[in-house]
């Protein structure tokens, strides 16, 4: 299996970009970003959730993608689960429970395992050095003030990711969580042989396969752009497959959103960041390669060489693409080119450039993994 894995830091210089929402009745004026603990110190962070939309809406916007509908219901929320029709469905996954009736038993539901795998977005600096409260107050209005307050923070977030490339465009029918991605009438029995209450479960597939319009919404659209049904899997064209990975990495170049923009506006795209593709699913960027120091951020070359070169057999091709803007931390100039020339001479090609060429060439990689 090959991946498509990244680190990604984003310079968040006055940013509240996740919000956690108001703390109690007793502060209902004061709104909080989002934080979590490591050990004794508090850090900021944006939710896996937030960046995922945030890269959804991108390739909306940016690469005219066909995103699913959402559907909700008194306690759910679902997209359309049709990944043959819609782009988002195939890279970011997706549940869909039917309707059942009342008194049943037989549990069914359509889910699909995320191809593109993400952590949330988490300062690099603690609490104690990055977070602000801003009071104001509430004064266009007749009659006194109100007062609030609303955090804020001045840091860098860093994130990982990975793509599945051999999964993404690949889809199976099969009667676990995660992998039933379709259904199809012949396979039914197939899909109920093993299963305990057999005849409520296939009576649950039976009136999903109604609701879903198998033939008009699946079938005949796989049909139309040459999908090739092989078993238990369905597996689209190798165009398709291409397409829909490279943009998806084309898309942090020009990453847009977060909460709060209209106070705190901040460029989201990557100002740092490092890509490679590895066999078995492993990221090695994802801990220690940049960390904080008395107040500075630091770049451990050191500790991302020793990284590359214990999953060199795992690097195909081998090769590491590194982006960088100009005016981010200018002092890394020298630990960059110590990355560059010592995995250079251990047959590593490194290229060291701007964010949005390492991304453009990273992506012609992927592209050229599907022939």
């Amino acid at each position: 299996m090959r991946y498509a894995v990244g680190m990604v830091l984003i310079d968040a210089p006055h940013s509240a970009l996740n919000m956690l929402g108001q703390t109690g009745v007793a502060e209902e004026n004061r709104v909080e970003v989002k934080k979590l603990r490591r050990g004794r110190d508090m850090y900021t962070y944006v939710s896996s959730q937030a960046w995922r939309y945030w890269w959804r809406k991108t390739l909306e916007e940016h690469f005219s993608w066909n995103m699913s509908p959402l559907f909700r219901t008194e306690k759910q929320v679902f997209t359309g689960a049709n990944p043959i029709k819609y782009d988002d469905d195939d890279v970011f996954g997706y549940m869909w429970a039917p309707k059942t009736q009342k008194g049943d038993e037989g549990g069914f539901a359509l889910t699909r395992v995320s191809p593109l795998k993400t952590t949330p977005l988490v300062s690099i600096f603690p609490t104690r050095n990055s977070l602000t409260e801003d009071k104001g107050f509430a004064s266009r209005q007749e009659g006194d003030p109100v007062p609030y307050n609303n955090e804020f923070y001045s840091t860098v977030l860093k994130g990982a990711f990975s793509l599945d490339l051999d999964s993404l465009g690949r889809f199976t029918i099969e009667y676990k969580s995660g992998y039933l991605n379709l259904v199809t009438p012949e396979s039914i029995e197939t899909l109920t042989q093993n299963v305990s209450k057999k005849d409520k479960v296939k009576k649950a597939i039976d009136r999903a396969l109604k609701e879903i319009n198998y033939e008009e919404d699946y079938l005949q659209p796989a049909k139309e752009i040459g999908v090739k049904i092989i078993g238990k899997e369905w597996i689209m064209p190798k165009d398709i497959r291409k397409k829909r990975a490279s943009e998806t990495i084309k898309a942090l170049r020009y990453i847009f959103g977060g909460a709060k923009q209209t106070q705190y506006l901040t460029d989201v795209t990557p100002k740092f960041i490092i890509l490679a593709m590895f066999e078995g699913g492993i990221n090695p960027f994802i801990s220690e390669i940049v960390y904080e120091d008395r107040g500075e951020i630091k770049f451990d070359s050191e500790v991302l060489i020793s990284r590359i070169l214990e999953f060199k057999y795992l690097l195909d091709p081998k090769k590491l693409f590194i982006g960088k803007d100009k005016g981010f931390m200018r002092k890394w100039e020298d630990e960059l080119k110590k990355v560059k020339n010592s995995l250079n001479e251990k047959g590593i090609d490194v290229v060291i450039t701007t964010v949005g060429d390492a991304i453009e060439k990273f992506a012609k990689g992927i592209e050229a993994y599907y022939g």
